[in-house]
């Protein structure tokens, strides 16, 4: 068994010379041996003492002293204003099909409801990712941004072409819901916005209300915002019902479907049914749409897709490949179910 001379603080790092002092061989067959290159250099039972004394130490390989001299750390940072949806869960997932084993993916949340700002993006830089991967930018002006690594944006239409951007179609969605909602009669619309301020969700809110108010005769609509929660959109619909009422407010289009799921939960508080009163729709299709009551009409959102296409274009842009001068725009698709129908006649 290996041993060491000295009792050791779990705070002190383990060296490659100590490796090498209790496996009885040089600092450089450590070196080989650790770093994989050691074919053809050491024999298989040098190789396991290493090996061993390794494992008994508790040593590991200094990632910053590798970066140093590569100039890569292999890590890929990935900033978004949320990560405990399933959208986001499926982002992620693949993001991660693309980029490992190769590169690891380093996740930072920006505070609870707000937009990725260059705030967000400069505490990433500091971790040194060969590249950054930034979800839903806010409306403030990154152009002044010097990352010094490969930048991609994802799901910010709107934003200023400083750098590669993959999209996703929220425009054409959003129209179809707000002629949906128009040629189904209703007349006044209450549309709950996110609170992030970011790109997509303001296109999508004006991109829904502009098709309404078209289709619409003598259309109505009001604007109310909350964070994406549902408990917070139980909460702000229950304020505001009293208001919407008396105004006629007869269908309530959401950002998200978590928004939905509270507005169809505060209206059930006060006995009113959807669709037969109020229509509801969401965007995002989470898998809780086709099971809540009643199912909801919905965005599905392609997002395993856009974290697939994300990874492979910023492998493509370390690898040399040239970046691509246009927007990348996936498309979206509105899934029609039961939580909307005729607007009440009464």
């Amino acid at each position: 068994m290996v041993g060491t001379s000295r009792r050791r603080s779990s705070r002190d790092r383990v060296t490659g010379a100590e490796v090498a002092e209790a496996a009885g061989v040089s600092t450089s067959v450590v070196s080989l041996v650790l770093n994989g290159k050691d074919a053809g250099r050491a024999n298989q039972a040098t190789r396991d003492r290493v090996l061993a004394a390794a494992r008994e130490l508790g040593y590991r390989i200094d990632g910053r002293g590798q970066s140093l001299a590569t100039g890569q750390t292999g890590i890929i940072g990935f900033i978004a204003p949320d990560n405990t949806t399933p959208f986001f869960a499926s982002l992620q997932h693949g993001l991660l099909s693309r980029l490992n084993p190769e590169y690891h993916l380093l996740t930072v949340v920006t505070d609870l409801g707000q937009a990725v700002t260059s705030e967000s993006i400069e505490r990433m830089l500091r971790l040194g990712p060969d590249a950054i991967i930034v979800f839903a930018l806010g409306t403030e002006d990154l152009s002044a941004l010097r990352p010094g690594c490969p930048v991609l944006v994802l799901d910010s239409p709107g934003s200023e072409p400083h750098f590669p951007r993959i999209d996703l179609d929220v425009s054409a969605s959003a129209r179809a819901l707000g002629q949906h909602l128009a040629s189904n009669g209703h007349r006044c619309l209450a549309y709950l916005d996110g609170n992030t301020g970011s790109q997509s969700m303001e296109v999508r809110r004006r991109a829904l209300l502009s098709a309404f108010r078209r289709g619409s005769t003598q259309a109505r609509t009001t604007v109310a915002r909350c964070a994406i929660d549902a408990a917070v959109a139980r909460a702000t619909v229950a304020a505001h019902w009293p208001t919407w009422k008396d105004a006629g407010v007869t269908a309530i289009a959401c950002g998200s479907d978590l928004q939905a799921f509270g507005a169809i939960a505060a209206l059930r508080d006060v006995g009113v049914a959807v669709p037969r009163d109020v229509s509801v729709t969401g965007a995002d299709d989470q898998p809780l749409s086709t099971v809540i009551e009643p199912n909801l009409t919905t965005v599905r959102l392609p997002s395993q897709l856009l974290g697939e296409m994300a990874a492979a274009q910023v492998r493509g842009i370390l690898n040399g490949e040239p970046a691509q001068a246009l927007p990348t725009v996936l498309p979206t698709e509105v899934v029609f179910r039961d939580s909307t129908g005729a607007a009440p006649t009464h």
